[in-house]
């Protein structure tokens, strides 16, 4: 059992279907069964459910190898937050208005990406340590 990995996957994948029924919600309202329909707030949900989409399942496979590979527990657990309220700022910030990032999306998405090194780097410490 991959306690780590289980509660954060747990997470991502509520937060991907509460994305997903707001992107199907908006596709009814704007009767828009694919694209956007010329709908902002259309390409604000697709964009925000997709985003996770596309960093969720890297985030995840890390986060595993390195649980397997016995990687401080507490850490991963901390790294693991971090990763699912940056995934949470993400879409977030995906929701404002047309213009410049928001606080919320480029925290949302800086944060992952040094999670998202930070797991790769840790794992190929792990992983060539004892070549």
């Amino acid at each position: 059992m991959l306690p780590v990995t289980s509660i954060t996957a747990a997470a991502l994948a509520l937060l991907l279907v509460t994305l997903a029924a707001v992107t199907v919600q908006r596709r009814m309202r704007h009767g828009a069964a694919f694209g956007d329909a010329g709908q902002h707030a259309l390409t604000s949900a697709i964009r925000a459910h997709s985003n996770l989409a596309e960093y969720a399942p890297t985030g995840l496979i890390l986060l595993g190898l390195l649980e397997v590979a016995g990687a401080t527990h507490f850490a991963l657990a901390l790294s693991a937050a971090m990763f699912v309220v940056a995934r949470v700022l993400n879409a977030i910030g995906l929701f404002n208005p047309p213009g410049p990032p928001t606080f919320s999306r480029s925290a949302g998405i800086v944060v992952t990406l040094l999670v998202l090194t930070g797991w790769a780097t840790w794992l190929l410490v792990i992983v060539a340590a004892p070549l």
